[in-house]
């Protein structure tokens, strides 16, 4: 069969000022594709990001666009991989699909299919199935032609239009028993243009891999016990090592950074892959970035993690509130996370911290609990992000039954929608706090590290600053234009 995998478009929005998304390739279209292919299937990839930008941002051109290649391909199934906020294009895109070739089976698939796989059915009429949790096996299921009825994680209408859902599928096991994801189907050169996002602002050739799935954590803002039902499964460390030597021959990779929901999921195995990295030299051909938990931090796995190539790891703090740290069901203190900070300081290891701003019942000593920890331990840098309730976790369906709920799922993660405020506070009182936060502590701090970080790389620090700072100085412009009207409101 002929298969097309579509990444779709943020909302219109979000596509004009999202700088960020043009780095990262879809790497989970990378993983089916590779498996569909090993299947005897023909396999093409397409991010409607990239075809947007490669067009001068015309909407309607990239369409016309993406129908072509879709034609051109003779493509008999299209595989849509969606998030949240990229449901809509989906929901848009598949309809245009139907319209032009009815006879193509048209597949939704993602997270947030796995959590709100009935609404999105009932959403998007144009849509034949929906495939919920990891898509690899169910897709080639798929194209191997098997009946709905027989494929295990299906969502799909039955003749009388009621949604049905077949028995969930196992977690595939071993993670080592997929190929390499399909890169070469993807224009990996466009992906690694220099940049400060994957990196975490080295501005380097740089790209992400996956060695592990799942997290045993239950945080009740997060969608990743959705897909891997708090269960940790790994890539074996010669793998992981396979794969990176691949980056680096074929696409002259310089920076890599792990983009799993934790590195340290399982310590032993954390020192086996940097003893493999030394071992085999990658710590002399790329550096590398990892996120990691507090709770596992110490002296001795820092330096060894620093030893083997890393240069930055990357906590989620979320608050330094621990009433606030409670209520998210995190399992960490605010004294682990700072010692964690401190011990990384030490070491010489950059460190970025994210923060949720506005979790429900968030008051304002909550907010300033947070700005004092970021003053006291001074990342490198800071993520300071409003929160959004995703679809399937532990606060969505809160604030489902308490009737709470953003309704518009373009809007998740969009600075420019109308605000909504979820803390215990008012609106303008958040609004003031967050944005006077951005401009007096996020912006600065971030600022100066970047700065620090690629002051002896004048060619690459003045190519990032023209090129990638566009939303940094929105986001500036728009905190002061924010904080002007909240204090001609007040008097």
């Amino acid at each position: 069969m002929n298969v097309t995998l579509i990444y779709p478009l943020l909302s219109k929005a979000r596509s004009l000022a999202d700088e960020n998304k043009q780095y990262w390739p879809p790497l989970g279209l990378a993983y089916i594709g590779s498996v569909l292919r090993q299947g005897g299937h023909r396999l093409q990839i397409i991010d409607r990001d990239m075809v947007l930008r490669k067009n001068g941002f015309d909407f309607e051109k990239a369409d016309r666009i993406t129908l072509g290649l879709i034609e051109d391909f003779r493509t008999e199934a299209v595989g849509f991989s969606l998030t949240t906020p990229n449901v809509t294009d989906g929901i848009h895109f598949s309809s245009l699909l139907k319209k032009a070739n009815p006879r193509i089976m048209t597949v939704f698939g993602g997270p947030h299919c796995t959590g709100e796989p009935v609404t999105t059915l009932n959403m998007a009429k144009d849509v034949d199935v929906l495939v919920r949790g990891e898509g690899e096996m169910a897709m080639l299921d798929l194209a191997n032609g098997l009946s709905f009825s027989r494929i295990e994680g299906l969502s799909y209408r039955n003749p009388e239009g009621t949604v049905v859902s077949n028995p969930d599928r196992p977690l595939i096991e071993p993670l080592d028993s997929l190929p390499l994801p399909a890169r070469d189907l993807l224009d990996m050169d466009y992906y690694t243009r220099p940049s400060r996002f994957i990196s975490r602002n080295l501005s380097l050739r740089a790209t992400h891999i996956f060695t592990a799935r799942g997290c045993p954590n239950n945080c009740y803002y997060c969608a990743g016990p959705l897909m891997g039902r708090r269960k940790v499964r790994f890539h074996s460390p010669q793998r992981v090592v396979s794969e990176i030597e691949e980056l680096i021959a074929q696409y002259r990779v310089e920076a890599v950074y792990f983009a799993e929901d934790m590195f340290l999921s399982s310590k032993k195995r954390a020192l086996e892959m940097v003893d493999l990295f030394l071992e085999r030299g990658i710590h002399k051909k790329i550096v590398w970035m990892a996120q990691l938990s507090t709770s596992v931090v110490d002296e001795m796995l820092l330096a060894r993690m620093k030893e083997a190539g890393c240069v930055h790891v990357e906590y989620g703090f979320e608050s330094g509130s621990q009433r606030i740290l409670n209520l998210m069901n995190k399992r960490a203190s605010v004294e682990t996370n700072r010692n964690a900070a401190l011990l990384t300081k030490k070491s010489g290891l950059r460190f970025q911290g994210n923060f949720i701003a506005g979790f429900p019942g968030e008051t304002e000593d909550d907010f300033k609990r947070s700005v004092d920890f970021m003053r006291a331990v001074r990342p490198n840098n800071i993520a300071l992000n409003i929160f959004m309730p995703l679809p399937g976790t532990q606060i969505h369906h809160q604030l489902k039954e308490e009737g709470k709920l953003l309704h518009n799922w373009d809007d998740l993660g969009n600075s420019e929608a109308p605000f909504v405020n979820y803390a215990a506070m008012p609106p303008k009182v958040f609004e003031k706090l967050y944005f006077r936060t951005k401009l007096r502590v996020v912006l600065p701090l971030n600022l100066y590290y970047f700065l620090k970080d690629n002051i002896f790389h004048p060619l690459r620090l003045f190519y990032v600053i023209f090129t990638q700072f566009k939303s940094v100085i929105k986001r500036m412009f728009k905190a002061v234009s924010a904080l002007r009207n909240i204090k001609r409101l007040a008097d």
